[in-house]
């Protein structure tokens, strides 16, 4: 699966961990919940909802990559006692879900997606949906006024969706008893550029960065152990218990552990490794450069490196990740929020603040971050494939105030 098909069929954070597990299981990772028979697999991972979690072990030193599966969106608030009646247009309520660019919305082909809750036998499990048909959001007509008041969410966001008698009977889950659904962008990734050398598509931010993390780890040739990391609900704050400030990831390697039988402190291993937290960076906006700090990052020119007080990249880290993608022969660029605008943050402080552990933020540059369809440079998403795999494949110990790269 090529990062084109995963961006336009990971339609909401449960598509995302879906398909990729659906990746490692093909490249020979095991479900560490199927286990026995995961004891020879090449690595093991583990779905909780909408976060994915990915290991191969070898030695007592822990790499990891961190990244979020959920990317902005409109939140449909079902309620099963008010599903439309027979012949009744359905506008579905919304709520804001992240910190989409919601004008950026309109008139654009969407589709209602996510997970049905479905009881069977007294059991509950969450199946993926997601609709055969588009729904549209229209804004209204210049010469109503259009495109100069501010849009609110329950007036001017709610999607058409047709006669639809039964969401859950239109989405083929008639027997759905609740769900988390979303009204997502659905435009096919494309090429801009005249050499094809932008790469246009929703929900880059971020799953580029999680593509990046398991096709590294699958990809990769170890000699410590490697983990990759992708938690729901980054978008909205990461406490809940599928996010980064969950005891998931711990529960995780406490189990791969057992199974391969490791007598490694968990806690020792976490505090010593060190982490990449990948996600979307801002890339200079040629017709916006107000809007930067000197030496903004270029879309093309690498992989940006993040340096902030709202990230946990630090001098060190950072002089150790520029020191790995420059042996893997990869540029780099480094970003500094506008001194007089507030900087956005991700899982990397939550990851240092946790664990205690070395982390550097990094990810790919883009335009129109969290718009319907983002913009990046073509290479510099390939890069960041051949970046992680190539820090997978480093031997780092990172302990205290030194870190050695060999």
């Amino acid at each position: 699966m090529k990062l084109e098909e995963f961006l336009s069929k990971a339609y909401t954070c449960y598509h995302a961990a879906e398909k990729g597990a659906q990746l490692l299981q093909k490249a020979g990772f095991t479900d560490i919940d199927a286990l026995p028979n995961g004891k020879n697999a090449a690595g093991y991972y583990r779905t909780v909802g909408g976060s994915l979690f990915a290991m191969r072990c070898a030695g007592e030193r822990l790499h990891m990559v961190l990244a979020h599966t959920d990317s902005p969106s409109l939140r449909i608030r079902y309620m099963p006692n008010r599903a439309p009646q027979n012949g009744v247009a359905f506008y579905p309520d919304v709520e804001k879900y992240g910190g989409g660019l919601l004008r950026s919305y309109l008139d654009r082909k969407m589709k209602i997606a996510g997970r049905a809750i479905v009881k069977k036998n007294g059991q509950f499990a969450g199946k993926t949906v997601c609709s055969d048909f588009c729904v549209v959001i229209p804004s209204v007509a210049v010469h109503l006024g259009g495109g100069t008041e501010e849009l609110t969410l329950s007036r001017d966001l709610r999607p058409f969706a047709g006669n639809c008698v039964d969401l859950f009977a239109a989405l083929g889950v008639a027997d759905a008893v609740d769900a988390d659904l979303f009204c997502v962008p659905a435009e096919e990734p494309f090429y801009a550029g005249e050499n094809n050398e932008y790469l246009c598509a929703p929900r880059i931010d971020n799953l580029a960065s999680v593509y990046a993390a398991l096709r590294a780890i699958i990809d990769c040739r170890n000699t410590a152990t490697c983990l990759s990391a992708c938690f729901n609900n980054e978008e909205t704050g990461s406490e809940t218990r599928e996010g980064a400030q969950s005891r998931l990831l711990r529960a995780f390697v406490a189990d791969v552990f057992a199974a391969e039988k490791r007598n490694d402190s968990v806690d020792d291993a976490l505090a010593n490794a060190f982490a990449l937290s990948c996600d979307g960076a801002h890339a200079l906006h040629p017709m916006r450069k107000e809007k930067y700090a000197d030496g903004a990052p270029v879309l093309g020119e690498g992989v940006v490196i993040k340096r902030n007080d709202r990230y946990a990249t630090d001098a060190l880290t950072c002089a150790v990740v520029r020191e790995i993608f420059s042996r893997a022969d990869l540029p780099t660029q480094v970003y500094f929020h506008h001194a007089d605008l507030r900087c956005g943050s991700t899982i990397g402080l939550m990851a240092s603040r946790v664990f205690g552990c070395a982390v550097c933020d990094l990810g790919v540059g883009q335009l129109a971050m969290h718009s319907a369809v983002e913009t990046v440079a073509r290479n510099d998403a390939e890069n960041l494939v051949t970046g992680l795999t190539a820090f997978f494949g480093s031997e780092i110990n990172a302990k205290g105030d030194k870190i050695i790269v060999k």
